[in-house]
């Protein structure tokens, strides 16, 4: 993990956005969203203790390494010309296979499975994963990542396209529905849960 965030990448990483548009999509959106399913994965880790937490966390941490490359904010925010020939989900498995190359007797099955968690992120092949999560870990992954992106784009959504004194977007294509803001305050301004 040291060899792979060097400083240069490290400072690409807490800028970049993690989309251009659907979610995260502003200035250091990467390393909010990775932040985010890091804790959805350590709180899983909590629940489910046969979960590996050092690789989980280490593949959250990786899996849209990727968007360095990827992405670009300056001047705008736009794919670069490797990432829309290679993709994000490339490049970061290709960077992580570089470093671990590089390193001797590294675990063979150590690699692969993390390699999967990049690999396997987005849940579907037809959602540009080019396998399907089969470990505890890329499942968990998946779904953390859902969960951060879904949350933010609808709250941004939410924060964007409803008008003054509206409860419902319009249809929102990339959800598939339109969005409804219920208006119903949290109990308290401490954000307490039931749980709490």
């Amino acid at each position: 993990m040291k060899n792979i965030f060097t400083e240069e990448r490290f400072e690409k990483y807490t800028s970049v956005p993690a989309g251009k548009m659907w979610h995260h999509g502003y200035i250091s959106g990467l390393i909010e969203h990775t932040l985010e399913i890091v804790r959805i994965c350590d709180l899983m880790c909590d629940i489910h203790p046969q979960i590996n937490r050092d690789l989980l966390v280490c593949g959250a941490m990786l899996h849209d390494f990727g968007k360095i490359e990827e992405l670009t904010f300056e001047p705008v925010f736009e794919y670069t010309d490797k990432g829309k020939l290679l993709g994000h989900i490339v490049i970061a498995a290709m960077i992580v296979n570089d470093e671990i190359n590089k390193l001797s007797n590294f675990p063979e099955n150590l690699k692969n499975n993390l390699l999967h968690l990049i690999l396997s992120h987005q849940g579907k092949l037809e959602y540009a994963s080019p396998v399907v999560p089969k470990t505890l870990e890329a499942i968990t992954l998946y779904q953390a990542d859902e969960l951060s992106a879904k949350v933010n784009a609808y709250k941004n959504v939410m924060l964007n396209e409803i008008k003054p004194g509206m409860q419902w977007t319009k249809f929102i294509s990339l959800a598939g529905t339109d969005i409804h803001n219920h208006g119903i305050e949290n109990s308290t301004t401490e954000n307490k849960t039931l749980f709490d």
